[in-house]
Protein backbone atom coordinates (compact mmCIF):
# COMPACT_ATOMS: atom_id res chain seq x y z
CA UNK A 1 0.00 0.00 0.00
CA UNK A 2 2.62 2.60 1.19
CA UNK A 3 4.90 1.41 -2.44
CA UNK A 4 1.52 2.40 -4.39
CA UNK A 5 1.15 5.45 -2.34
CA UNK A 6 4.68 6.79 -3.33
CA UNK A 7 4.05 5.42 -6.58
CA UNK A 8 1.36 7.89 -7.48
CA UNK A 9 3.19 10.75 -5.49
CA UNK A 10 6.32 9.86 -7.82
CA UNK A 11 3.77 10.53 -11.10
CA UNK A 12 1.86 12.91 -10.16
CA UNK A 13 5.17 15.01 -9.47
CA UNK A 14 6.74 13.91 -12.57
CA UNK A 15 3.18 15.37 -14.49
CA UNK A 16 3.36 18.38 -12.21
CA UNK A 17 7.36 18.93 -13.78
CA UNK A 18 6.11 18.46 -17.29
CA UNK A 19 3.67 21.35 -16.42
CA UNK A 20 6.07 23.24 -15.19
CA UNK A 21 8.26 23.17 -18.37
CA UNK A 22 5.55 23.34 -20.81
CA UNK A 23 4.62 26.57 -19.46
CA UNK A 24 8.00 27.59 -19.34
CA UNK A 25 8.31 27.13 -22.82
CA UNK A 26 5.37 28.38 -24.24
CA UNK A 27 3.57 30.36 -21.71
CA UNK A 28 6.46 32.62 -19.39
CA UNK A 29 7.97 34.74 -22.40
CA UNK A 30 5.04 36.90 -22.74
CA UNK A 31 3.23 36.64 -19.19
CA UNK A 32 6.00 37.16 -17.18
CA UNK A 33 7.29 40.09 -19.42
CA UNK A 34 5.74 43.59 -17.30
CA UNK A 35 6.60 45.73 -20.26
CA UNK A 36 3.71 43.73 -21.79
CA UNK A 37 1.55 44.35 -19.39
CA UNK A 38 -0.42 40.98 -19.32
CA UNK A 39 -2.11 38.63 -16.93
CA UNK A 40 0.44 37.26 -15.12
CA UNK A 41 1.07 33.14 -14.78
CA UNK A 42 0.57 33.70 -11.03
CA UNK A 43 -2.69 35.49 -11.20
CA UNK A 44 -4.03 32.65 -13.65
CA UNK A 45 -4.26 30.42 -10.84
CA UNK A 46 -7.67 31.81 -9.86
CA UNK A 47 -8.92 30.19 -12.86
CA UNK A 48 -10.15 26.90 -13.45
CA UNK A 49 -8.67 24.00 -15.20
CA UNK A 50 -12.16 23.66 -17.60
CA UNK A 51 -11.61 27.38 -18.05
CA UNK A 52 -7.95 27.16 -18.86
CA UNK A 53 -8.36 24.73 -21.39
CA UNK A 54 -11.66 26.40 -22.94
CA UNK A 55 -8.80 29.97 -23.66
CA UNK A 56 -6.26 27.43 -24.67
CA UNK A 57 -8.51 25.60 -27.35
CA UNK A 58 -10.92 28.34 -28.50
CA UNK A 59 -10.30 31.83 -26.73
CA UNK A 60 -7.61 33.81 -26.74
CA UNK A 61 -4.58 31.80 -26.84
CA UNK A 62 -5.98 29.27 -29.54
CA UNK A 63 -3.68 30.37 -32.13
CA UNK A 64 -0.91 30.87 -29.76
CA UNK A 65 -1.71 27.57 -28.75
CA UNK A 66 -2.30 25.32 -31.83
CA UNK A 67 0.98 23.70 -32.41
CA UNK A 68 0.53 21.80 -29.00
CA UNK A 69 -1.60 18.63 -28.54
CA UNK A 70 -4.32 18.30 -26.60
CA UNK A 71 -2.83 16.21 -23.87
CA UNK A 72 0.14 19.37 -23.85
CA UNK A 73 -2.66 21.84 -22.71
CA UNK A 74 -4.62 19.52 -20.48
CA UNK A 75 -0.80 19.38 -18.63
CA UNK A 76 -0.74 23.43 -18.73
CA UNK A 77 -4.32 24.08 -17.35
CA UNK A 78 -3.84 21.06 -14.63
CA UNK A 79 -0.45 23.19 -13.62
CA UNK A 80 -1.82 26.36 -13.82
CA UNK A 81 -5.30 25.82 -11.79
CA UNK A 82 -3.17 23.81 -9.03
CA UNK A 83 -1.07 26.49 -8.23
CA UNK A 84 -3.75 28.12 -6.68
CA UNK A 85 -3.89 28.70 -3.34
CA UNK A 86 -7.66 29.52 -3.31
CA UNK A 87 -10.58 28.06 -5.46
CA UNK A 88 -14.59 29.65 -6.19
CA UNK A 89 -15.73 25.70 -5.02
CA UNK A 90 -14.28 26.57 -1.35
CA UNK A 91 -17.26 28.58 -1.04
CA UNK A 92 -20.19 27.44 0.98
CA UNK A 93 -24.07 27.84 0.21
CA UNK A 94 -25.73 30.59 2.03
CA UNK A 95 -29.55 30.78 0.58
CA UNK A 96 -32.15 32.89 1.80
CA UNK A 97 -34.82 32.10 4.39
CA UNK A 98 -37.84 33.08 2.04
CA UNK A 99 -38.28 33.13 -1.61
CA UNK A 100 -38.13 36.42 -3.83
CA UNK A 101 -41.72 37.95 -4.26
CA UNK A 102 -42.77 40.67 -6.95
CA UNK A 103 -42.67 43.18 -4.17
CA UNK A 104 -38.81 42.96 -3.50
CA UNK A 105 -38.46 44.76 -6.92
CA UNK A 106 -40.55 47.69 -6.48
CA UNK A 107 -39.60 49.02 -3.15
CA UNK A 108 -36.26 50.82 -3.72
CA UNK A 109 -34.48 52.44 -6.56
CA UNK A 110 -32.54 50.49 -9.13
CA UNK A 111 -29.66 50.43 -11.55
CA UNK A 112 -30.64 47.97 -14.06
CA UNK A 113 -28.18 48.45 -16.93
CA UNK A 114 -24.28 49.56 -16.71
CA UNK A 115 -24.70 52.61 -17.45
CA UNK A 116 -27.89 53.25 -15.56
CA UNK A 117 -30.01 54.24 -18.22
CA UNK A 118 -29.59 54.31 -21.84
CA UNK A 119 -27.71 57.19 -22.24
CA UNK A 120 -24.98 55.63 -20.01
CA UNK A 121 -25.20 59.01 -17.54
CA UNK A 122 -24.00 57.11 -14.71
CA UNK A 123 -25.92 59.23 -12.42
CA UNK A 124 -28.51 57.83 -9.91
CA UNK A 125 -31.35 60.09 -9.46
CA UNK A 126 -32.67 58.24 -6.29
CA UNK A 127 -30.49 58.05 -3.55
CA UNK A 128 -30.40 59.52 -0.23
CA UNK A 129 -26.61 59.81 -0.23
CA UNK A 130 -24.97 63.61 -0.37
CA UNK A 131 -21.91 65.06 0.81
CA UNK A 132 -23.49 65.85 4.22
CA UNK A 133 -24.14 62.43 5.61
CA UNK A 134 -21.14 60.43 3.15
CA UNK A 135 -19.53 59.84 6.25
CA UNK A 136 -21.77 57.37 7.04
CA UNK A 137 -21.15 55.27 4.82
CA UNK A 138 -20.31 51.58 6.08
CA UNK A 139 -19.03 48.47 4.62
CA UNK A 140 -21.73 45.74 5.20
CA UNK A 141 -21.05 42.84 3.56
CA UNK A 142 -18.52 41.23 0.41
CA UNK A 143 -18.92 38.39 -1.52
CA UNK A 144 -16.34 36.18 -3.38
CA UNK A 145 -15.78 35.40 -7.17
CA UNK A 146 -14.09 32.27 -8.47
CA UNK A 147 -11.73 34.83 -10.91
CA UNK A 148 -8.85 36.59 -11.01
CA UNK A 149 -10.48 39.56 -11.62
CA UNK A 150 -13.76 40.60 -11.13
CA UNK A 151 -14.62 42.28 -14.77
CA UNK A 152 -18.53 41.89 -14.56
CA UNK A 153 -20.15 45.14 -12.86
CA UNK A 154 -23.29 43.63 -10.96
CA UNK A 155 -27.13 45.54 -11.01
CA UNK A 156 -29.54 46.21 -8.68
CA UNK A 157 -33.45 45.81 -9.27
CA UNK A 158 -35.22 47.29 -5.99
CA UNK A 159 -33.80 44.52 -3.00
CA UNK A 160 -32.16 42.16 -5.51
CA UNK A 161 -28.28 41.88 -6.55
CA UNK A 162 -27.17 40.39 -9.50
CA UNK A 163 -23.57 39.29 -9.77
CA UNK A 164 -21.46 37.04 -12.45
CA UNK A 165 -19.19 34.76 -11.43
CA UNK A 166 -17.55 32.90 -13.80
CA UNK A 167 -20.24 31.37 -15.49
CA UNK A 168 -22.79 31.58 -12.73
CA UNK A 169 -25.14 34.14 -12.12
CA UNK A 170 -26.19 34.99 -8.38
CA UNK A 171 -29.48 36.82 -7.20
CA UNK A 172 -28.59 38.08 -3.83
CA UNK A 173 -30.59 39.85 -0.86
CA UNK A 174 -29.07 43.44 -1.07
CA UNK A 175 -29.56 44.07 2.44
CA UNK A 176 -27.63 40.56 3.51
CA UNK A 177 -26.07 39.42 0.74
CA UNK A 178 -27.91 35.74 1.27
CA UNK A 179 -28.57 33.83 -1.71
CA UNK A 180 -32.17 33.45 -4.18
CA UNK A 181 -31.02 31.45 -7.11
CA UNK A 182 -28.16 30.60 -9.36
CA UNK A 183 -28.20 30.62 -12.96
CA UNK A 184 -25.51 28.50 -14.61
CA UNK A 185 -24.12 29.78 -17.93
CA UNK A 186 -22.70 27.73 -20.98
CA UNK A 187 -19.95 30.05 -21.32
CA UNK A 188 -17.70 32.59 -19.08
CA UNK A 189 -20.18 35.88 -18.03
CA UNK A 190 -17.79 38.63 -18.01
CA UNK A 191 -20.45 41.52 -18.31
CA UNK A 192 -23.20 43.02 -16.83
CA UNK A 193 -26.77 41.56 -17.18
CA UNK A 194 -29.48 44.30 -18.19
CA UNK A 195 -33.03 44.25 -16.69
CA UNK A 196 -35.56 43.91 -19.49
CA UNK A 197 -37.60 47.31 -18.66
CA UNK A 198 -40.52 45.96 -20.92
CA UNK A 199 -41.79 43.87 -17.98
CA UNK A 200 -39.73 44.46 -15.19
CA UNK A 201 -39.55 40.84 -14.24
CA UNK A 202 -36.72 39.63 -17.10
CA UNK A 203 -33.43 40.14 -17.80
CA UNK A 204 -30.65 39.32 -20.57
CA UNK A 205 -27.42 38.37 -20.07
CA UNK A 206 -24.40 37.37 -22.93
CA UNK A 207 -21.85 35.10 -22.22
CA UNK A 208 -18.12 34.82 -23.51
CA UNK A 209 -19.76 32.44 -26.73
CA UNK A 210 -22.24 34.84 -27.75
CA UNK A 211 -24.78 32.43 -26.20
CA UNK A 212 -27.74 34.97 -25.49
CA UNK A 213 -30.05 34.12 -22.38
CA UNK A 214 -33.70 35.96 -21.34
CA UNK A 215 -34.40 34.70 -17.34
CA UNK A 216 -37.16 35.22 -14.90
CA UNK A 217 -35.73 37.35 -12.15
CA UNK A 218 -37.92 35.77 -9.92
CA UNK A 219 -36.50 32.40 -9.86
CA UNK A 220 -33.72 32.50 -12.34
CA UNK A 221 -35.71 30.10 -14.75
CA UNK A 222 -34.68 30.21 -18.51
CA UNK A 223 -36.79 31.56 -20.73
CA UNK A 224 -35.44 31.20 -23.84
CA UNK A 225 -32.10 31.38 -25.12
CA UNK A 226 -30.04 32.11 -28.69
CA UNK A 227 -27.00 32.54 -30.24
CA UNK A 228 -25.92 35.56 -32.04
CA UNK A 229 -24.05 34.10 -35.29
CA UNK A 230 -20.55 36.05 -35.83
CA UNK A 231 -17.62 35.56 -38.38
CA UNK A 232 -14.94 34.67 -36.73
CA UNK A 233 -14.03 32.56 -33.19
CA UNK A 234 -11.85 35.51 -32.30
CA UNK A 235 -15.13 37.68 -32.13
CA UNK A 236 -16.14 38.06 -28.12
CA UNK A 237 -19.08 40.22 -26.54
CA UNK A 238 -16.81 42.34 -24.32
CA UNK A 239 -18.74 45.11 -23.09
CA UNK A 240 -22.56 44.66 -21.63
CA UNK A 241 -26.08 44.66 -23.70
CA UNK A 242 -28.59 47.42 -23.05
CA UNK A 243 -32.49 47.28 -23.85
CA UNK A 244 -34.88 49.57 -25.34
CA UNK A 245 -38.33 48.42 -26.79
CA UNK A 246 -38.06 45.29 -28.53
CA UNK A 247 -34.45 45.22 -29.11
CA UNK A 248 -32.10 44.09 -26.91
CA UNK A 249 -28.36 45.52 -28.46
CA UNK A 250 -25.66 43.52 -28.09
CA UNK A 251 -21.78 44.97 -28.84
CA UNK A 252 -19.15 43.02 -30.65
CA UNK A 253 -15.78 43.07 -29.96
CA UNK A 254 -12.63 41.02 -31.16
CA UNK A 255 -9.30 40.06 -29.33
CA UNK A 256 -7.64 39.22 -33.06
CA UNK A 257 -5.30 42.00 -31.77
CA UNK A 258 -3.98 39.17 -29.49
CA UNK A 259 -3.79 36.49 -32.02
CA UNK A 260 -1.89 38.95 -34.23
CA UNK A 261 1.17 38.40 -31.86
CA UNK A 262 1.96 35.28 -33.40
CA UNK A 263 3.60 35.65 -37.31
CA UNK A 264 1.65 32.49 -38.64
CA UNK A 265 -1.47 34.23 -38.02
CA UNK A 266 -3.29 36.16 -41.07
CA UNK A 267 -3.79 39.25 -39.64
CA UNK A 268 -6.76 40.53 -39.54
CA UNK A 269 -10.08 39.76 -40.75
CA UNK A 270 -12.23 40.43 -37.77
CA UNK A 271 -14.77 43.49 -37.36
CA UNK A 272 -16.63 45.35 -34.40
CA UNK A 273 -19.80 45.04 -34.73
CA UNK A 274 -23.89 45.36 -33.29
CA UNK A 275 -26.35 42.75 -33.12
CA UNK A 276 -30.07 43.18 -32.29
CA UNK A 277 -32.02 40.57 -30.82
CA UNK A 278 -36.17 40.38 -30.12
CA UNK A 279 -36.73 40.50 -26.60
CA UNK A 280 -40.17 38.25 -26.91
CA UNK A 281 -39.06 35.84 -28.99
CA UNK A 282 -34.84 35.84 -29.25
CA UNK A 283 -34.88 35.85 -32.82
CA UNK A 284 -32.19 37.88 -34.45
CA UNK A 285 -33.47 40.97 -35.61
CA UNK A 286 -30.25 41.85 -37.90
CA UNK A 287 -26.73 42.47 -37.33
CA UNK A 288 -24.18 44.79 -38.36
CA UNK A 289 -20.69 44.67 -39.25
CA UNK A 290 -18.38 47.54 -38.30
CA UNK A 291 -16.13 46.89 -41.61
CA UNK A 292 -16.09 45.93 -44.84
CA UNK A 293 -15.56 42.63 -45.90
CA UNK A 294 -11.27 42.22 -45.92
CA UNK A 295 -9.10 41.80 -48.72
CA UNK A 296 -5.84 40.36 -48.84
CA UNK A 297 -3.26 43.57 -49.05
CA UNK A 298 0.14 41.63 -49.12
CA UNK A 299 2.47 39.56 -47.55
CA UNK A 300 4.47 39.78 -44.55
CA UNK A 301 7.63 40.71 -44.36
CA UNK A 302 9.87 37.53 -43.75
CA UNK A 303 7.14 35.61 -43.12
CA UNK A 304 5.64 36.21 -46.41
CA UNK A 305 1.74 35.21 -44.76
CA UNK A 306 -0.96 36.97 -45.83
CA UNK A 307 -2.46 40.13 -44.57
CA UNK A 308 -5.69 41.01 -44.74
CA UNK A 309 -7.69 44.93 -44.06
CA UNK A 310 -9.93 46.64 -43.22
CA UNK A 311 -10.30 44.95 -39.72
CA UNK A 312 -10.76 46.10 -35.95
CA UNK A 313 -12.80 48.81 -34.98
CA UNK A 314 -14.09 46.67 -32.46
CA UNK A 315 -17.16 47.78 -30.11
CA UNK A 316 -15.77 47.72 -26.67
CA UNK A 317 -18.16 49.91 -24.45
CA UNK A 318 -21.81 49.24 -23.75
CA UNK A 319 -23.78 50.99 -26.43
CA UNK A 320 -26.55 53.98 -25.60
CA UNK A 321 -29.89 53.93 -27.28
CA UNK A 322 -32.06 56.78 -28.18
CA UNK A 323 -35.62 54.92 -28.34
CA UNK A 324 -37.31 58.76 -29.31
CA UNK A 325 -35.14 58.93 -32.36
CA UNK A 326 -34.49 55.06 -32.85
CA UNK A 327 -31.40 55.37 -32.41
CA UNK A 328 -28.00 53.38 -31.20
CA UNK A 329 -24.55 55.41 -30.56
CA UNK A 330 -21.05 53.83 -29.42
CA UNK A 331 -17.35 54.39 -29.92
CA UNK A 332 -14.98 52.03 -32.05
CA UNK A 333 -11.46 50.45 -31.46
CA UNK A 334 -8.66 50.92 -33.28
CA UNK A 335 -7.97 48.82 -36.93
CA UNK A 336 -5.45 46.08 -36.27
CA UNK A 337 -4.15 46.04 -39.71
CA UNK A 338 -2.69 48.95 -41.92
CA UNK A 339 -4.16 51.13 -43.98
CA UNK A 340 -6.04 52.05 -41.23
CA UNK A 341 -10.03 52.33 -41.80
CA UNK A 342 -12.35 55.64 -41.78
CA UNK A 343 -14.39 53.61 -38.76
CA UNK A 344 -11.53 52.88 -36.55
CA UNK A 345 -11.43 55.54 -33.32
CA UNK A 346 -14.82 56.73 -34.31
CA UNK A 347 -17.68 57.46 -32.98
CA UNK A 348 -21.05 56.16 -35.06
CA UNK A 349 -24.80 56.94 -34.71
CA UNK A 350 -27.10 54.13 -35.89
CA UNK A 351 -30.77 53.67 -36.86
CA UNK A 352 -31.87 51.42 -34.53
CA UNK A 353 -34.55 49.32 -36.45
CA UNK A 354 -32.53 48.70 -39.76
CA UNK A 355 -28.85 48.64 -37.87
CA UNK A 356 -27.36 50.68 -41.08
CA UNK A 357 -25.02 53.55 -40.01
CA UNK A 358 -26.23 56.93 -39.78
CA UNK A 359 -22.87 59.29 -39.68
CA UNK A 360 -19.54 58.27 -38.37
CA UNK A 361 -17.19 60.68 -37.34
CA UNK A 362 -13.81 59.75 -36.94
CA UNK A 363 -11.50 61.41 -34.55
CA UNK A 364 -8.26 60.16 -35.16
CA UNK A 365 -6.50 58.73 -38.22
CA UNK A 366 -4.23 56.30 -39.14
CA UNK A 367 -4.52 53.87 -35.80
CA UNK A 368 -3.45 51.26 -37.19
CA UNK A 369 -2.13 48.60 -33.95
CA UNK A 370 -2.01 45.26 -32.91
CA UNK A 371 -0.31 43.84 -29.84
CA UNK A 372 2.54 42.52 -32.41
CA UNK A 373 3.98 45.60 -31.94
CA UNK A 374 4.49 45.26 -28.44
CA UNK A 375 7.20 42.13 -29.13
CA UNK A 376 10.37 42.51 -29.77
CA UNK A 377 12.25 40.69 -32.56
CA UNK A 378 8.80 39.89 -34.31
CA UNK A 379 7.31 43.30 -34.20
CA UNK A 380 9.16 44.49 -37.53
CA UNK A 381 6.89 41.07 -39.04
CA UNK A 382 3.71 42.20 -37.67
CA UNK A 383 2.82 45.47 -36.62
CA UNK A 384 1.04 47.66 -38.98
CA UNK A 385 3.02 50.30 -41.19
CA UNK A 386 0.75 53.19 -39.29
CA UNK A 387 1.50 51.73 -36.15
CA UNK A 388 -1.19 53.81 -34.61
CA UNK A 389 -0.66 54.89 -30.73
CA UNK A 390 -4.15 52.44 -29.95
CA UNK A 391 -6.19 55.32 -28.72
CA UNK A 392 -9.60 53.72 -29.69
CA UNK A 393 -12.60 54.23 -27.06
CA UNK A 394 -13.10 52.09 -24.04
CA UNK A 395 -15.81 54.09 -22.57
CA UNK A 396 -19.67 54.22 -23.45
CA UNK A 397 -20.88 57.76 -25.22
CA UNK A 398 -23.27 59.38 -22.67
CA UNK A 399 -26.26 61.66 -24.64
CA UNK A 400 -27.73 64.72 -22.95
CA UNK A 401 -28.64 67.93 -23.55
CA UNK A 402 -27.39 71.29 -24.04
CA UNK A 403 -28.67 74.31 -22.30
CA UNK A 404 -30.72 75.25 -25.47
CA UNK A 405 -32.68 71.49 -24.79
CA UNK A 406 -30.31 70.24 -27.96
CA UNK A 407 -29.36 66.81 -27.90
CA UNK A 408 -25.48 66.10 -28.01
CA UNK A 409 -23.58 62.92 -27.22
CA UNK A 410 -20.00 63.14 -25.51
CA UNK A 411 -17.17 60.73 -25.52
CA UNK A 412 -14.08 60.22 -23.92
CA UNK A 413 -11.07 58.99 -25.65
CA UNK A 414 -7.49 56.88 -24.72
CA UNK A 415 -5.62 59.84 -26.09
CA UNK A 416 -7.11 62.01 -22.94
CA UNK A 417 -9.81 63.94 -25.25
CA UNK A 418 -12.89 64.79 -24.49
CA UNK A 419 -15.15 65.81 -27.53
CA UNK A 420 -18.77 67.32 -27.24
CA UNK A 421 -20.75 66.04 -30.87
CA UNK A 422 -23.65 66.96 -32.40
CA UNK A 423 -26.88 64.16 -32.05
CA UNK A 424 -28.04 64.43 -35.42
CA UNK A 425 -24.78 65.11 -37.45
CA UNK A 426 -21.75 63.80 -35.71
CA UNK A 427 -20.36 67.40 -35.69
CA UNK A 428 -17.38 68.00 -33.52
CA UNK A 429 -18.43 70.66 -31.10
CA UNK A 430 -15.91 71.27 -29.31
CA UNK A 431 -12.78 68.86 -27.78
CA UNK A 432 -10.89 69.25 -24.39
CA UNK A 433 -7.69 67.55 -23.72
CA UNK A 434 -8.16 66.57 -20.26
CA UNK A 435 -5.83 63.56 -20.16
CA UNK A 436 -1.78 62.94 -21.22
CA UNK A 437 -3.14 59.63 -22.68
CA UNK A 438 -2.37 56.28 -23.31
CA UNK A 439 -2.76 52.78 -24.52
CA UNK A 440 -4.95 52.28 -20.81
CA UNK A 441 -5.88 55.68 -21.12
CA UNK A 442 -6.66 58.23 -21.01
CA UNK A 443 -10.06 58.07 -20.51
CA UNK A 444 -10.62 54.53 -20.47
CA UNK A 445 -13.66 52.77 -19.45
CA UNK A 446 -16.35 55.54 -18.40
CA UNK A 447 -17.62 58.78 -17.07
CA UNK A 448 -20.40 60.44 -15.58
CA UNK A 449 -22.44 63.26 -15.83
CA UNK A 450 -25.42 65.69 -13.67
CA UNK A 451 -26.27 66.98 -17.09
CA UNK A 452 -24.46 70.05 -16.23
CA UNK A 453 -20.90 69.19 -16.17
CA UNK A 454 -19.05 66.15 -17.85
CA UNK A 455 -17.01 64.35 -15.18
CA UNK A 456 -14.32 62.69 -16.65
CA UNK A 457 -11.92 59.77 -15.05
CA UNK A 458 -8.00 60.06 -16.20
CA UNK A 459 -5.78 56.80 -15.92
CA UNK A 460 -2.48 58.41 -17.83
CA UNK A 461 -0.95 54.91 -16.81
CA UNK A 462 2.22 55.00 -18.50
CA UNK A 463 3.12 51.30 -20.17
CA UNK A 464 6.83 51.01 -22.12
CA UNK A 465 6.16 54.04 -24.31
CA UNK A 466 7.40 57.61 -24.98
CA UNK A 467 5.99 60.28 -23.00
CA UNK A 468 5.97 63.82 -24.18
CA UNK A 469 3.96 65.03 -21.03
CA UNK A 470 3.77 64.31 -17.77
CA UNK A 471 1.03 61.92 -16.89
CA UNK A 472 -1.98 63.79 -15.04
CA UNK A 473 -3.94 60.87 -13.21
CA UNK A 474 -7.11 61.93 -11.53
CA UNK A 475 -10.79 63.07 -11.95
CA UNK A 476 -11.87 66.33 -14.09
CA UNK A 477 -14.80 68.43 -14.67
CA UNK A 478 -15.58 69.94 -17.76
CA UNK A 479 -18.22 72.55 -18.41
CA UNK A 480 -20.78 71.53 -20.87
CA UNK A 481 -20.99 74.49 -23.19
CA UNK A 482 -17.18 75.32 -23.79
CA UNK A 483 -15.03 72.01 -22.74
CA UNK A 484 -13.07 74.25 -20.31
CA UNK A 485 -11.85 72.06 -17.48
CA UNK A 486 -13.54 73.37 -13.86
CA UNK A 487 -11.71 71.66 -11.35
CA UNK A 488 -9.09 69.03 -10.84
CA UNK A 489 -8.50 66.41 -8.71
CA UNK A 490 -4.86 65.21 -8.77
CA UNK A 491 -4.42 61.26 -7.60
CA UNK A 492 -1.52 61.64 -5.86
CA UNK A 493 1.15 57.56 -6.01
CA UNK A 494 0.81 55.70 -3.05
CA UNK A 495 2.16 52.86 -5.07
CA UNK A 496 6.00 52.41 -2.78
CA UNK A 497 4.10 50.91 -0.13
CA UNK A 498 1.38 48.67 -1.81
CA UNK A 499 1.30 45.63 -3.03
CA UNK A 500 -0.63 42.56 -4.56
CA UNK A 501 -2.45 40.40 -1.87
CA UNK A 502 -2.89 38.00 -4.76
CA UNK A 503 -0.39 37.14 -7.62
CA UNK A 504 2.36 38.87 -8.63
CA UNK A 505 0.65 41.77 -10.15
CA UNK A 506 2.08 45.82 -9.89
CA UNK A 507 0.38 48.58 -8.00
CA UNK A 508 -0.56 51.69 -10.59
CA UNK A 509 -1.66 55.11 -10.09
CA UNK A 510 -4.83 56.16 -12.20
CA UNK A 511 -8.71 56.24 -12.13
CA UNK A 512 -9.09 54.02 -15.40
CA UNK A 513 -12.96 52.24 -14.51
CA UNK A 514 -16.10 53.76 -14.95
CA UNK A 515 -17.28 56.40 -12.14
CA UNK A 516 -20.71 56.50 -11.09
CA UNK A 517 -22.31 59.54 -9.28
CA UNK A 518 -25.32 60.69 -7.02
CA UNK A 519 -26.56 64.07 -5.81
CA UNK A 520 -23.21 66.07 -5.37
CA UNK A 521 -20.87 63.05 -4.68
CA UNK A 522 -18.90 61.18 -7.23
CA UNK A 523 -17.93 57.68 -6.59
CA UNK A 524 -14.51 56.44 -8.33
CA UNK A 525 -12.05 53.16 -7.80
CA UNK A 526 -8.46 53.82 -8.52
CA UNK A 527 -5.87 51.15 -10.14
CA UNK A 528 -4.10 51.47 -6.21
CA UNK A 529 -7.35 49.83 -5.08
CA UNK A 530 -8.74 52.74 -2.87
CA UNK A 531 -12.52 53.44 -3.27
CA UNK A 532 -13.05 57.20 -2.99
CA UNK A 533 -16.04 59.62 -3.13
CA UNK A 534 -15.44 63.47 -4.14
CA UNK A 535 -17.24 66.50 -4.05
CA UNK A 536 -18.76 67.73 -7.49
CA UNK A 537 -18.70 70.87 -6.49
CA UNK A 538 -14.44 71.16 -6.11
CA UNK A 539 -13.32 67.35 -6.73
CA UNK A 540 -12.15 67.07 -2.93
CA UNK A 541 -12.20 63.86 -1.60
CA UNK A 542 -14.86 63.44 1.21
CA UNK A 543 -14.67 59.68 1.98
CA UNK A 544 -12.40 56.97 1.21
CA UNK A 545 -12.17 53.32 1.90
CA UNK A 546 -8.77 50.93 0.55
CA UNK A 547 -10.12 48.07 -0.63
CA UNK A 548 -6.53 45.95 -0.74
CA UNK A 549 -7.08 43.61 1.90
CA UNK A 550 -8.66 40.76 3.34
CA UNK A 551 -12.57 40.06 3.61
CA UNK A 552 -14.60 37.28 5.08
CA UNK A 553 -17.22 36.84 2.24
CA UNK A 554 -21.00 35.64 3.11
CA UNK A 555 -20.40 33.05 0.70
CA UNK A 556 -17.63 31.75 2.53
CA UNK A 557 -15.18 32.05 -0.36
CA UNK A 558 -11.54 33.40 0.54
CA UNK A 559 -11.40 37.01 -0.74
CA UNK A 560 -9.41 39.89 -1.45
CA UNK A 561 -8.82 43.70 -3.13
CA UNK A 562 -6.97 44.53 -5.89
CA UNK A 563 -6.99 46.99 -8.56
CA UNK A 564 -10.34 48.78 -9.42
CA UNK A 565 -10.61 48.72 -13.01
CA UNK A 566 -13.03 48.68 -15.62
CA UNK A 567 -16.56 48.01 -14.07
CA UNK A 568 -18.10 51.26 -12.09
CA UNK A 569 -19.56 51.93 -8.75
CA UNK A 570 -23.47 50.92 -8.95
CA UNK A 571 -26.00 53.15 -6.66
CA UNK A 572 -29.38 52.36 -5.45
CA UNK A 573 -30.68 54.24 -2.33
CA UNK A 574 -28.57 54.24 0.09
CA UNK A 575 -26.09 51.60 -1.14
CA UNK A 576 -23.47 51.47 -3.02
CA UNK A 577 -21.22 48.36 -4.84
CA UNK A 578 -18.28 48.07 -6.03
CA UNK A 579 -15.85 45.38 -7.82
CA UNK A 580 -12.15 44.97 -6.75
CA UNK A 581 -9.10 42.99 -8.38
CA UNK A 582 -8.48 43.31 -11.70
CA UNK A 583 -5.39 41.30 -12.88
CA UNK A 584 -5.54 42.04 -16.47
CA UNK A 585 -2.69 44.38 -17.81
CA UNK A 586 -0.02 43.19 -14.68
CA UNK A 587 -2.71 45.06 -12.30
CA UNK A 588 -3.37 43.65 -9.18
CA UNK A 589 -5.34 40.48 -8.94
CA UNK A 590 -8.94 40.34 -6.68
CA UNK A 591 -12.09 38.70 -6.21
CA UNK A 592 -14.52 40.80 -4.33
CA UNK A 593 -17.73 43.10 -4.68
CA UNK A 594 -18.34 45.14 -1.79
CA UNK A 595 -22.01 46.64 -0.42
CA UNK A 596 -21.51 49.75 1.54
CA UNK A 597 -24.72 51.59 2.92
CA UNK A 598 -25.31 54.61 5.26
CA UNK A 599 -25.98 54.04 8.56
Amino acid sequence: MKRSLYLLFFISQLAFADGEKLVRENCASCHEDENLNLLSLSSMTYLTQSELMYVLQNGKMKQQASHLSTEEKETIAKYIAQSAIVKSDSGSTNNCSKALEKTDLEQSSSWPSWGYDNFNTRNQRFSSINTNNIKNLKLRWSFGIGSQDVRAQPIVIGDVVLISDSDSLHALNRKDGCSYWKFQSKARLRNAPVLNNADGESIFLVDSDFEVYKLNIMNGELIWATKIPVDYESNIPSASPVQSGNYLIVPISTYETVLAMNPRHECCKTSGGIAAVGVDSGKILWTHRIEEEPKSIGKGLITRVKKFAPSGSAVWNAPGVDIMDKRIFFGTGQSLQSPASQYSDAIISMDLESGEKIWATQTLKGDAYNMGCEIPGIKRMVCPKEKGPDFDFGASVIQSKDKNGRKILLAGQKSGWVFKLNHDTGEILWKSKVGNGGVLGGVHFGMTTDNKNLYVPISDRETNRDYDKEARPGLYAVDFENGEILWEYPLDNVCESRKALYGEGKCTTGFSAAISMTNDVIFAGALDGRFSAHSSEDGSKIWEFDTLRNFKTVNGVPAVGGSIDSAGPVIVDNWVFVNSGYSQHGQMAGNVILAFSLD
